[in-house]
């Protein structure tokens, strides 16, 4: 008895040492986004300019429109004009195009956004294309089930260094996860690789026998892969102490995002 008064006093203590603990959780200002892409491939130049919110605003991102944005030329190309610049019409709000624009192998191009008082600027070079020449689907034990996953063959030029990454769609739905390739072992090689998916996904978003699959391979600058490869690591919460984090981006100015200059190159199979 004497022990069970004892426990009640102790529990009753505790109960009443209960506090409320308000967090002042301080909000941070918006930031732009600039998404900016340029490809060998007329139609693909195209500028998504939003802004960062709040932790407790909601996750719609209007487009931010009455930017002035541009792509000069350097002139590395001997087949370019340096000192040339492509204006990017805005097509609707937030996102600027130049339909007719294409890229080349060797150039270097400079992004230049003006919005308000803010001025961004990227710059990327586009590498030489590296051909996807093969594309064929492997059953794999993958976490005790069977999986079908892409693979994909490309001869890797020797003595380049080369970074790849590939976007795979599935009856045209398009993958969000990332798939990054580098040339780092397999330099001068025929390089196959293999898209690991992510083991979480639900069985409808993988890869079935009957399906269209379609793996698209860009070539890119080590700027752009390291963008990539930080935003990867961030979101998967290793590779930095400090993530999440901003990812490493080649824009100047305070923007968030990245701007890319590559190549493109797609295969489509039907599943067996």
């Amino acid at each position: 008895m004497y022990r069970r008064l004892i426990y009640l006093t102790v529990l009753l203590f505790l109960c009443s040492c209960e506090r409320v603990i308000e967090l002042d959780l301080k909000g941070v200002d918006a930031k732009y986004v600039v998404e900016g892409t340029l490809s060998d491939r007329a139609g693909d130049c195209r500028v998504l300019i939003t802004q960062t919110k709040d932790f407790d605003q909601n996750n719609d991102f209007p487009g931010v429109q009455g930017a002035l944005v541009y792509i000069r030329i350097h002139g590395d190309n001997p087949a370019s004009t340096p000192g040339d610049t492509v204006h990017l019409t805005e097509t609707e709000p937030g996102v600027y195009e130049a339909p007719a624009f294409a890229g080349m192998s060797g150039e270097t191009y400079t992004l230049e956004v003006a919005l308000d008082e803010s001025r961004f600027t990227a710059t990327s070079t586009m590498p030489a294309k590296v051909n996807l020449d093969t594309l064929y689907v492997t059953n794999e034990n993958y976490f005790g089930e069977t999986w079908k996953l892409a693979n994909l063959i490309l001869p890797d030029p020797a003595g380049v260094e080369n970074f790849y990454r590939c976007i795979q769609y599935i009856n045209g739905k398009k993958s969000e996860q990332l798939f990054l390739l580098d040339d780092d072992l397999v330099d001068g090689l025929d390089f196959e690789s293999k898209l690991y998916m992510d083991p979480g996904l639900d069985d409808d978003e993988r890869i079935h026998s009957g399906d269209s699959l379609t793996v698209e391979l860009l070539c890119i600058d080590r700027a752009v892969y390291k963008y990539w490869m930080s935003l990867d690591q961030s979101s998967r919460g290793n590779g930095s102490p400090i993530t999440p984090a901003n990812p490493v981006s080649n824009l100047r100015g305070g923007a968030l995002g990245y701007f890319s200059a590559h190549t493109t190159q797609s295969r489509t199979i039907v599943v067996p």
